[in-house]
């Protein structure tokens, strides 16, 4: 279970980033109420780092912590992954959660 949801550490940043910029720490705590796992800190700072390498964060240091925050990429891929996923997310979940599914 703990690596299906690893797996998901990046999209869920990429959301989490889309509305306010956010310290590490920050980051690690919503995701530690989200899924109810909490991530080693150095996984974390992993992730994050390897996201701006690849374009979709950018950061910056402020008051001696680094902040993280969405780029232009970031927030396209993001709306990609929503865009193809669609109504396809709630039947999944929906099945997930162990709820009837009806046959479309």
């Amino acid at each position: 279970m703990m690596s299906f949801v690893r797996g998901s550490y990046r999209l869920l940043i990429l959301a989490l980033l889309e509305s306010s910029m956010m310290y590490g720490y920050q980051i690690l705590k919503i995701l530690e109420g989200t899924t109810g796992q909490r991530p080693k800190i150095s996984t974390l700072y992993s992730i994050l780092k390897d996201m701006e390498e690849d374009g979709f964060l950018r950061s910056r240091m402020e008051k001696a912590k680094r902040i993280y925050q969405l780029t232009e990429k970031g927030r396209k891929t993001l709306n990609e992954f929503r865009s193809k996923l669609g109504d396809g997310a709630l039947r999944i979940i929906t099945l997930l959660m162990g709820f009837r599914v009806s046959s479309p």
